[in-house]
């Protein structure tokens, strides 16, 4: 095991979820589906989300859907007379609600969306920012002569299509190697992306996008390097496709040149850090540049790879003291709601 990898599990063990925050969010997913089992026209329910993908960091919250029979309600839907989600989302919001109060007092309910949001108010330690993980329950419909389902979409009073069956099934399908390299590969770049206070890649995009790329046995450094080089050069010209070919492609938060310059940049100092995987001192100081919240660099190290590498790029990604500063303009940023000041890292 080179240098890289071994410092990437460094980072790994950083960024774990806690077993019982885990444990905690798979007994609140099962709580809030089982309170729908008796709902009329219910067919099934399902996982999703990095909880059922097996790709949480702190993302901790349970995605989850309930498929109703479309023939039940033969007026809902694209394949029915078109009426809108509302009106289901909001009786099946009762349901839960009035399942789960009298065990959870504090729990509140609200409509997202695609989704409805059911938060119990009990954290799961003694502060304020403890974990207390909430549960996100899609209520979704069968297709007619298609496949996947049709999923609420509040904003435009309709349905879209989605298949978050396959997406759930196509990450956690063997080989298994392969499948745990994707994850964890997958819960690297998401850290890697959430360090900067406006992420430009959703967690759905990232696995998409590790699904076309690690499809092989190769060691962890390797395989987070690819990632960044491949979506770089995918994003640079379109959006990731759906793995399950039913959505729409998945759209940037932020503009195109950002997120690419951004990925290109990891790939660069990750690409750099492979090269000299024998260098400990190398590889700290590359990943120190990739993982700035997790990764320290050396006091006073500044490796000949590195500023070689910099001098042959350019000094792409470096200010004129040899410090690494994306050259990202603010005002190219788009708003992103979960997300604090706008800044750029």
């Amino acid at each position: 095991m080179g240098f890289t990898t071994k410092h990437l599990n460094e980072v790994r063990k950083k960024i774990a979820p806690a077993d019982e925050t885990l444990s905690a969010a798979r007994s609140r997913r099962k709580e809030v589906l089982d309170s729908v089992k008796g709902y009329h026209g219910r067919l099934r329910d399902y996982s999703s989300g990095s909880i059922g993908h097996g790709t949480a960091n702190d993302d901790t919250d349970a995605d989850c859907g309930m498929v109703l029979d479309r023939r039940t309600y033969p007026e809902l839907g694209p394949d029915g007379d078109d009426v809108g989600p509302e009106d289901v989302l909001e009786d099946v919001r009762k349901t839960i609600r009035e399942a789960l109060k009298p065990k959870y007092p504090t729990l509140t309910t609200r409509l997202s969306k695609r989704a409805i949001v059911v938060k119990f108010g009990e954290p799961l330690g003694p502060n304020d920012d403890s974990p207390d993980p909430s549960v996100d329950l899609i209520v979704a419909l069968t297709r007619k002569d298609a496949e996947g389902l049709w999923i609420p979409n509040r904003f435009d009073k309709s349905w879209d299509p989605s298949h978050p069956e396959r997406h759930t099934q196509l990450l956690i399908d063997p080989p298994e190697a392969v499948r745990r390299l994707r994850a964890q590969t997958i819960r690297l770049v998401k850290a890697q992306i959430r360090q900067y206070n406006s992420p430009g890649v959703c967690s759905f995009n990232a696995e998409a996008l590790a699904l076309e790329c690690i499809n092989r046995e190769i060691s962890l450094g390797l395989a987070v390097t690819e990632w960044f080089e491949y979506a770089s050069k995918e994003l640079k010209k379109a959006d990731t496709k759906d793995p399950a070919g039913i959505s729409k492609p998945i759209k940037l938060l932020l503009d195109r040149d950002v997120v690419v310059e951004r990925l290109e940049n990891v790939a660069h100092h990750m690409r750099t850090a492979i090269d000299h995987d024998d260098d400990e001192d190398a590889v700290v100081e590359e990943l120190a540049i990739v993982f700035w919240k997790y990764v320290q660099k050396p006091v006073g190290a500044t490796s000949k790879a590195s500023f070689a590498s910099a001098l042959r790029e350019g000094n792409r990604g470096f200010n004129r003291a040899g410090v690494f500063a994306p050259t990202v303009g603010a005002s190219t940023l788009k708003t992103v709601s979960s997300y604090g000041d706008g800044k750029v890292r």
